[in-house]
């Protein structure tokens, strides 16, 4: 089976690497930017094949989809940082949309030439709910209305409901999944979990005094950690489904306090 996972380079692209090195009898192909720092898949990068290549240059992806064929695509690549796409949000808009309908329409292409037929899966995002209010409506299902609160969540619900509409208007196998938060080795510390473990890391090692900045440590949020995450995605393209929409979340709210504590 061969599979391409856009963005492998990333934090959840490079788990779902080694989930895929892990499971057998799959042929792993991913792409990341032209001269991208691959620290996060250093060690099993001899393992992969990698296609350099912007995700908004539509020609050269359809190239790569049409001579790899995967089976299977998972499509992480994209801007994920919610404070940058306040700071630039058509940027954003071009990453998680532009980005996104050039996968979908790669495979698209394949499917009416009859070359192959991948299952897409489309990573959106837990945010396009926007705030839930009152807490009595919790807990979130696929079924309540996108109501995005940034550009961030507004990017995702559009990439979201393109791919719905992939599925219905070309009869593509199309997966959206909708993670909450994720965590885990190598997240980037601009995230609140990675920040404290960096935060008290140095620390204990000496190399910053014994004050730890935080933000409202009241929240409460749905942590899951990212191998829990990429093993979801997996047995949800597993599962033989045509299309459909899923959250992907632990069900379980944590106080930010909690986490903090902890570490």
């Amino acid at each position: 089976m061969r599979v391409l996972v856009t963005g492998i380079d990333g934090f959840v692209g490079s788990h779902a690497a080694e989930f895929l090195l892990a499971t057998a009898g799959v042929d792993i192909h991913g792409t990341i930017l032209e001269s991208a720092p691959l620290q996060n898949i250093s060690h099993i990068q001899s393992q992969l094949h990698l296609h350099a290549l912007n995700m908004l240059d539509s020609e050269r992806f359809a190239a790569v989809i049409h001579d790899v064929r995967p089976d299977r695509i998972i499509h992480l690549a994209g801007q994920a940082f919610v404070p940058t796409a306040f700071a630039d949000p058509a940027s954003t808009f071009q990453a998680n949309i532009i980005g996104g309908v050039n996968v979908l329409e790669a495979a698209r292409t394949l499917k009416v030439q009859g070359k192959a037929n991948p299952s897409v899966l489309v990573v959106s995002t837990g945010e396009v709910y926007g705030r839930v209010d009152p807490p009595s409506r919790l807990p979130i299902t696929e079924d309540f209305p996108l109501m995005p609160n940034n550009p961030y969540a507004a990017s995702k619900a559009s990439v979201d409901l393109i791919a719905q509409q992939y599925a219905m208007s070309f009869g593509m196998n199309v997966i959206v999944v909708r993670p909450f938060n994720h965590v885990g080795p190598r997240q980037s510390p601009v995230f609140v979990c990675s920040d404290f473990a960096k935060q008290v890391a140095e620390i204990a090692t000496g190399k910053h005094e014994p004050k730890i900045r935080v933000g409202n440590i009241q929240a409460r949020r749905d942590f899951t950690d990212v191998r829990d995450v990429v093993r979801a995605y997996w047995m949800l393209l597993d599962a033989g489904l045509e299309s459909g929409v899923f959250n992907v979340c632990a069900g379980n709210p944590v106080a930010v306090e909690d986490i903090l504590n902890s570490l």
